[in-house]
C-alpha cells in the first residue's frame, strides 16, 4: 500500500516535459526512428568525413569502372566495396557520395524552411489570436488569399524570374540563388496553415484564468505573450516541426526533379532521380537505390513526428 502511494506521488511530481519524454521512450518505433534520423543527419552533414573514410568523392569521375558505352560494369550498376551504391552512368561519379552531399542540401532546405515557417506563423498567429479585431481580420484575409493560390504552379512559373532578381542583387548566385528562392516560396506559402493553428490556440489561451489573472495584475501584453502564452504553444511548434520536415524534404526533391531546384554539377535526390529515369532499363539500380534512400529518410522522419505528437498529447494515458 505504501509502495503504491510512493509511486503515485512520484508520478504526480513529474513535470510535463518528463512525462512527454517517458511516453516517447515507451514508443519503440519512435526511438528507432529517432536513431535513424540522427544517423541520416550525421551522414549528410558529415559527408566530407564519411566520403574520406570510403575513399570516394562526389565530383571525381571513376572512368575505369565504365564500359565502352559509359555504363557501370559489374553487379547493380558497379556496386563494390569501393563504391557501395555503384557509379553514375555516363559521368562515372560515385553514387554514394552524390547522395550524401545531396541529402545535406535536402536537409538544409527542410530545416531552414520549417524553422522560418514556424517563426513567421507563430508571430502572426499569436498576434491574430491575442489582439483579434482588425489585426486578426488582416492576417486572416491575407492567409485566405494565399490558400487560394495554386502554390505548386506558382512556384514553377515564378521561380526563374525570381532567381534572376535574386542574382541581380549580387548576394548569391547560381544554385545559391535557386535554393534561396525555393526556400522563400516554401515559407511564403507554408506559414498560413501553422498561423491558423496557433491563432485558434492563442484565442483559447486568452480566455484562460492565468491569462486573465496576469492582465488584472497589470502585466503588459508583451509579458503575457512571451511568459504566459509562448510556453503553452511550444509543444504545437515542436510537433509541427517534426511533421513538416519530411514534407519539405520531399518537396525539395520534387521541385529539383522538375528542374526548379538546384542544377548540376551539384546534386540532390530530385536530380539523381531525374537522371535515373533515363537509365531505368539499362541500370535500374541507379534509380532504385536513391528512391529507397529517399523513402527511408522520409518514412523515418514521419514516424519520428508521429511519436513526438503522441508524446506531447496531453489527452494520452
Amino acid at each position: 500500500m505504501l509502495e503504491a502511494e510512493d509511486n503515485a506521488q512520484e508520478v504526480a511530481l513529474r513535470t510535463p516535459k518528463q512525462i512527454a519524454i517517458a511516453r516517447f521512450r515507451r514508443n519503440k518505433t519512435g526511438v528507432f526512428s529517432l536513431g535513424a534520423v540522427i544517423f541520416f543527419i550525421f551522414l549528410a552533414y558529415g559527408a566530407p568525413i564519411v566520403t574520406r573514410i570510403f575513399g570516394v568523392s562526389s565530383t571525381e569521375t571513376y572512368l575505369t569502372g565504365l564500359d565502352q558505352q559509359a555504363m557501370p560494369m559489374g553487379f547493380g550498376g558497379g556496386i563494390s566495396w569501393q563504391h557501395p551504391f555503384g557509379l553514375e552512368p555516363g559521368a562515372g561519379r560515385d553514387v554514394f557520395a552524390m547522395l550524401l552531399y545531396g541529402s545535406r542540401i535536402s536537409f538544409s532546405v527542410a530545416i531552414l524552411t520549417s524553422v522560418s515557417t514556424i517563426g513567421i506563423g507563430m508571430l502572426l498567429g499569436i498576434s491574430a489570436g491575442f489582439y483579434r479585431g482588425r489585426i486578426d481580420a488582416i492576417i486572416g484575409r491575407f492567409s485566405d488569399l494565399l490558400f487560394a493560390f495554386p502554390s505548386f504552379f506558382m512556384i514553377i512559373a515564378l521561380s526563374y524570374p525570381m532567381v534572376e532578381r535574386v542574382e541581380s542583387l549580387g548576394i548569391v548566385r547560381d544554385n545559391g540563388a535557386r535554393l534561396t528562392v525555393l526556400i522563400i516560396f516554401f515559407v511564403f506559402f507554408g506559414w498560413p496553415g501553422f498561423a491558423r493553428l496557433v491563432r485558434s490556440q492563442a484565442m483559447s489561451l486568452r480566455e484562460r484564468d492565468f491569462i486573465m489573472a496576469a492582465q488584472s495584475q497589470g502585466a503588459s501584453n508583451w509579458r503575457i505573450i512571451t511568459k504566459e502564452m509562448l510556453p503553452n504553444l511550444w509543444p504545437t511548434a515542436i510537433v509541427f516541426l517534426s511533421l513538416s520536415l519530411p514534407g519539405y524534404l520531399a518537396a525539395e526533391a520534387v521541385f529539383s526533379f522538375l528542374g526548379v531546384g538546384i542544377n548540376p554539377p551539384a546534386t540532390t535526390f530530385g536530380l539523381v532521380l531525374s537522371d535515373g529515369i533515363k537509365y531505368w532499363r539499362s541500370d535500374p539500380a541507379y534509380l532504385l537505390i536513391p528512391s529507397l534512400m529517399l523513402i527511408t529518410i522520409v518514412l523515418a522522419l514521419n514516424l519520428f513526428g508521429d511519436a513526438v505528437r503522441d508524446a506531447l498529447d496531453t489527452k494520452a494515458e
